[in-house]
């Protein structure tokens, strides 16, 4: 298996949460701000490095009829752009419940960008591990 790293992208921070090596657990970890692509991508690209991440899962702002909208385009486009510059896998996860998610833990150290980040995972992993019909 290996490693997936969660993604909640947004303009200013960057949730994160990354799974164990056999994708059962999640743990959230600090944010990181977003001081623009070329920082980001570096600093993702330690990640992923020191980690061993195998593949990214990052949460799309899907409508509340499921339709992307001009925020979900525009980070698909960035998460290609990270994708080409990581050559690691970039998946998409829908996040329309994880702010919800998040909201509950208020006091958490982690802060709400990663707790979301962790739905976003954990919503993904879990995906992965259905049988196919």
């Amino acid at each position: 298996m290996g490693r997936v790293l969660g993604l909640d992208y947004g303009e200013k921070r960057v949730g994160v949460a990354i799974s164990d090596e056999d994708q059962e657990h999640v743990f959230t970890r600090p944010i990181i701000l977003n001081r623009g692509k070329r920082d980001l991508f570096r600093e993702l690209g330690q990640l992923v490095e020191q980690e061993g991440v195998e593949r990214i899962v990052v949460g799309l702002p899907l409508t509340l009829r499921g339709e992307r909208g001009q925020q979900a385009t525009s980070i698909q486009s960035v998460m290609c752009e990270l994708e080409e510059a990581l050559t690691i896998p970039v998946d998409f996860e829908d996040e329309r419940l994880t702010s919800a998610y998040a909201a509950r833990f208020p006091e958490s150290s982690a802060g709400a960008d990663s707790i979301a980040a962790a739905a976003i995972l954990e919503s993904y992993l879990e995906r992965q591990r259905r049988p196919t019909a």
